[in-house]
């Protein structure tokens, strides 16, 4: 009778084999099968490096759909965290005006820097819940600098977007506006149109990916940028500074923007006013157009004599704002209570008159 062959079987199959034979018909089948045994006992066990590969990861188109809808699972958290600290400090948020936002910017800067980073493995908690991490090109989570220097980057993109700057310098407050748009621009583009690598101007700064979540090192997909993406945001930024400069300085528009944006900074340095914004509104009803400037202010809750104030504010936007008397309606939005970027609550008053009324109510006086 031939030997069997026991070099495919496996050690529990081998085993039972053992448990079954006649030892003293066949002591070399038992001397065979155990020497079997003692070898791939021996032999190193393939399974880890089978488990740490990861043979198809997904692409960053894949993973873009889970990485927003992240970010807004993100959102949401802080907000509920925002509006919590402002129900127990409403009167200190209040107190800070505009700095109220740099609340909301420290916040939101050390959620990710410290969640994203290697003390959560990479997650915040809407990456958690939506199985995907943030890591370097060697599938390792971030070290806490480049986790807050990435979270840092994004936070500018997104709070100074909203943030009103008045520094009283024109060239000043241009360029940082072309700065924010420009930051801006690049770090959404990246996001939605880097189909390579998935990774957005924060994630090239400190050369950290979106992957998805799993057991053992997930790599990138692909390490590679197209490296049109650079030429592409280095024409729009010189769209936006070009276009910038020749629309405040040489079209009707812009001449009008710029008298606009002129009354909202002398309306932001009156007494009594934190900020201020200035717009045009057109409302259409039954074939007839009526036309409003709209001037908002953000002031302190326990302002004296609001209605007064509201007068003074009409009145010197029709002192210093040409279009102003040809309105309809000049109409004077009051606002008081705080805006931390990521919560916000403000009581709302709303004077609306006729630049004649307005004029009239400054005779009585």
């Amino acid at each position: 009778m031939d030997t069997p062959d026991y070099s495919k079987h496996s050690a529990g199959q081998l085993r039972q084999i053992l448990g079954r034979i006649d030892a003293a018909r066949y002591p070399e089948r038992v001397a065979e099968i155990e020497a079997r045994l003692a070898a791939l006992a021996a032999a190193p066990d393939p399974a880890p490096a089978t488990q740490a590969v990861n043979k198809a990861p997904p692409t960053a188109n894949a993973i873009l759909g889970r990485r927003i809808l992240a970010f807004i699972v993100d959102t949401i958290l802080l907000g509920v965290i925002g509006a919590v600290a402002g129900a127990l400090l409403h009167a200190q948020f209040a107190a800070m005006g505009p700095w109220g936002r740099l609340v909301g910017f420290v916040v939101t800067l050390l959620y990710f820097g410290l969640l994203q980073s290697h003390l959560r493995g990479g997650q915040s908690l809407g990456m958690h819940l939506l199985g995907v991490r943030v890591v370097t090109r060697t599938g390792e989570p971030l070290g806490m600098p480049a986790a807050f220097i990435r979270a840092g980057i994004f936070c500018l993109a997104y709070f100074l977007n909203g943030a009103v700057i008045d520094s009283g310098q024109a060239w000043v407050d241009t360029a940082v506006f072309i700065l924010v748009v420009s930051l801006t621009f690049a770090v959404y583009y990246l996001l939605l149109f880097n189909r390579r690598t998935g990774q957005s101007l924060h994630d090239l700064a400190v050369g950290a990916y979106v992957v998805s979540a799993g057991p053992g090192k997930i790599l990138p997909a692909s390490t590679q940028i197209w490296r049109g993406h650079g030429a592409v945001i280095g024409a729009a930024v010189l769209c936006v500074c070009v276009g910038t400069t020749m629309f405040f300085k040489h079209t009707p528009l812009g001449d009008k923007l710029a008298g606009m944006l002129s009354l909202q900074q002398t309306i932001g340095r009156m007494p009594g006013v934190d900020r201020a914004g200035v717009s045009l509104q057109t409302i259409k009803s039954n074939d007839r157009e009526t036309h409003r400037l709209i001037v908002s202010a953000v002031v302190d809750a326990a302002t004296p004599e609001p209605q007064l104030l509201a007068r003074r504010i009409a009145l010197a936007a029709l002192e210093h704002y040409a279009d102003a008397g040809k309105q309809d309606h000049v109409v004077v939005v009051l606002l008081s209570g705080y805006d931390i970027a990521i919560a916000s609550s403000m009581q709302v008053t709303n004077y609306a008159y006729t630049p004649e009324e307005w004029r009239a109510q400054q005779e009585k006086r």
